[in-house]
């Protein structure tokens, strides 16, 4: 018996790491901006998903993107040069994980950027003390510009009746590594009209 379970599970490993997943559901309508790569998120009954990419030229190449247990979204930069995964690890909590693209389906994690944006929003309040905040989710929104690539950011938390944030907005400039609340730069650099 015991010989048939590692045989088994023996299978289950080699379909694994040839690109098969096993999952129960499969959700297949996500496209990068270019169209050639397919988000594919299967789910377990268990509670663990993943979140795989898939050529659309060849859909035998696949690459597990990401692993998790409640809810995660990925979004794309418009080159593809880089993803965010807004991933809601926790019902009081959320991280933002930011990839850049490597190969052909391959991203790489480059940063967690969670800390970071709390931190950055206690700055902005004038805290010396990290919030009080047991519920604390930031989720990035979209893209917002190409160059230098810029995520919109959006902070929610709450402790109570005194202690809450809702729908606080900043940017976050990848290739700085750095946040803002200029909107208005941002706004200037984002409008192109030819004069009257």
């Amino acid at each position: 018996m015991l010989r048939l379970l590692l045989i088994f599970l023996g299978g289950l490993a080699l379909g694994v790491e040839a690109g098969t997943p096993f999952f129960d559901q499969v959700r297949s309508d996500e496209y990068s901006p270019r169209r050639d790569m397919l988000v594919q998120h299967y789910f377990e009954r268990g509670g663990t998903d993943q979140i795989w990419l898939v050529s659309t030229a060849d859909p035998g190449k696949r690459r597990l993107l990401f692993t998790h247990r409640r809810h995660a979204e990925v979004i794309f930069a418009p080159d593809e040069e880089w993803l965010v995964i807004n991933d809601h690890c926790l019902s009081n909590e959320s991280r933002l994980l930011l990839y850049r693209h490597k190969t052909e389906l391959e991203y790489e994690q480059v940063a967690d950027l969670t800390e970071e944006a709390w931190r950055f929003f206690d700055r902005q309040q004038g805290r010396t003390k990290p919030n009080p905040f047991d519920h604390a989710y930031v989720e990035a929104l979209h893209w917002a510009d190409d160059d230098p690539p810029t995520l919109l950011l959006s902070l929610d938390g709450h402790a109570d009746s005194r202690n809450y944030v809702s729908d606080w907005y900043c940017l976050y400039d990848v290739r700085a590594r750095s946040f803002s609340v200029d909107f208005a730069g941002h706004n200037r650099q984002a409008v192109k009209l030819e004069p009257e």
